[in-house]
């Protein structure tokens, strides 16, 4: 009897966990396809007769929505590849060379996590500033670098930790070099730590809505996050553009979930040993 009655309430507090964590995201997707008059009538579920597509036209149509898109997308994916190989790089060095001070140096990578990001915005607008980099890509490519690059050096380190040196040693007697080792031996062997590296920097500069507010004066540079204000002023706040606008926002970073999700756990060492 024990065994049923632990079947079903496992199930029942999975199905409560759930309920609860995708609530928000069912609530959202089926009030991206309501009118405003049904969204703002206070009801939980809509009427078929409320359901409509004629937000997610609008909001390509009426706004330069697709600009934000491109914008997003360009800086998202540079920032992912500039924070993998920026810290990997620095991964590498103090996983496999005897520096020192180490601690240290780890420290000090990690500071600016410490602190809220609204205290290093001044900071960040006045270099911008003075390196002629505000309202342009290359300025929040590197501004959402340096905020993610913290953690990929973190991590990436602990990855690099557990791959035996031996594998380097191996590598060099047989005349690769530490760059030939890092990207021939350390990269197959840590593809799961660099693709959820990659994932976090992609996510953190996807949503970014801090900087970018700051960085960005012009439609030319603002993102997805920036761009749904369009759908709002002082007199309307259009609700229906608003979460298809949300929407448009999320798919991409489950596209981009799906995609790499078996990389996440995949093995750090398989197939690694050299026969």
């Amino acid at each position: 009897m024990k065994k049923p009655f632990s079947t079903v309430f496992t199930y029942v507090g999975l199905a409560l966990f759930y309920l609860f964590i995708l609530a928000p995201i069912v609530w959202l997707i089926l009030s991206s396809f309501r009118n405003s008059d049904s969204i703002q009538s206070g009801r939980l579920l809509p009427a078929f007769s409320d359901l409509t597509i004629q937000n997610y036209i609008e909001a390509f149509r009426i706004s330069n929505f697709p600009t934000f898109l491109i914008n997003s997308f360009v800086i998202a994916f540079s920032v992912m590849i500039a924070a993998v190989l920026i810290g990997s790089l620095g991964a590498y060095s103090l996983s496999r060379f005897a520096l020192r001070g180490k601690r240290l140096y780890m420290m000090a990578a990690l500071l600016p996590q410490f602190f809220p990001y609204v205290l290093i915005l001044i900071p960040f607008y006045i270099l911008m500033s003075s390196l002629n980099l505000v309202d342009t890509h290359v300025g929040l490519i590197l501004t959402h670098t340096s905020i993610t690059l913290p953690f990929a050096l973190w991590m990436l380190t602990g990855y690099f930790n557990a791959i035996p040196k031996e594998l380097d040693q191996a590598a060099l007697i047989d005349g690769c070099s530490h760059f030939g080792v890092l990207f021939r031996i350390i990269y197959p062997v840590a593809l799961p730590g660099l693709v959820v590296a990659g994932f976090f920097a992609f996510v953190v500069s996807w949503g970014d809505y801090l900087f970018v507010s700051i960085l960005s004066q012009s439609n030319a540079t603002q993102t997805l996050s920036i761009g749904l204000q369009t759908f709002m002023s002082s007199l309307e706040v259009r609700w229906g553009l608003i979460t298809a606008g949300t929407v448009i926002a999320i798919v991409p970073t489950i596209i981009f979930f799906a995609i790499v999700q078996r990389r996440l756990v995949a093995g750090l060492t398989a197939g690694a040993v050299k026969t």
